[in-house]
């Protein structure tokens, strides 16, 4: 198989609407509203990196992004409101190591949501949006994200979006910790037939899971 030269997709600087948010390639501008987002908590506790002591610091962190990109070897992008054009969410997305069979091309993703926007429903909406564009832009056969076993608010959040569980696994945090995680994915073929329109997500208002992770990371704070 071909390997996949992100360039074709994030290099020419596409950028990808729904009806409150904007995807669109990340640039070092990005850096202090994401260091913002960093001083919370509970956007760090989910990380595989522990929160950043400077803008400087972070923005090594996202140089290394950049670079990736630059070689084509991962798409990086930023979601931010429409009307505002505050951060929301930074995504990436890089082909796995051969880890399927050699037909097929498997995707894996991450996302790094603030904590401002885990109850205002765009969660599900940038996620559906997210899907939308991977199957649509690229070949690939299967998406894959991981998380956290104890982060619900991401669990809700794919299953919403039609990931399902496969697997249990452990995930190296920077410091060497290994981190007790889940991976959920979902197959093309499976995103055909349950028709996840954007349109479908639009309305939907926060999870269960995603309200009982606000608590819990509202405690974290206090």
């Amino acid at each position: 198989m071909k390997r996949f030269d992100w360039n074709d997709l994030a290099g020419i600087e596409k950028h990808y609407y729904s009806e409150r948010v904007v995807f669109r390639p990340l640039m070092e501008c990005d850096v202090y509203p994401i260091f913002m987002a960093t001083t919370n908590p509970a956007f760090n506790r989910y990380l595989l990196w522990d929160a950043p002591e400077s803008v400087s610091q972070l923005l090594q962190r996202i140089e290394l992004l950049l670079d990736e990109r630059r070689k084509g070897q991962m798409g990086v992008w930023v979601a931010a409101e429409i009307t505002t054009g505050a951060f929301v969410a930074l995504f990436r997305a890089h082909v796995a190591e051969q880890t399927c069979p050699a037909e097929e091309m498997r995707v894996d993703t991450g996302i790094w949501l603030h904590p401002n926007y885990w109850l205002e429903g765009l969660s599900v909406e940038i996620g559906a949006l997210f899907m939308e564009l991977l199957f649509a832009e690229t070949p690939a056969s299967v998406i894959r994200a991981e998380t956290y076993v104890d982060n619900k608010a991401s669990k809700g959040m794919f299953r919403a979006v039609g990931l399902k569980y496969v697997e249990n696994l452990n995930v190296s945090h920077e410091n060497g910790t290994l981190m007790p995680s889940e991976a959920h994915q979902i197959s093309r073929h499976e995103y055909k037939i349950k028709g996840l329109a954007r349109a479908r997500y639009q309305d939907i208002k926060s999870t269960k899971e995603a309200r009982i992770s606000s608590v819990e990371s509202t405690k974290l704070l206090v």
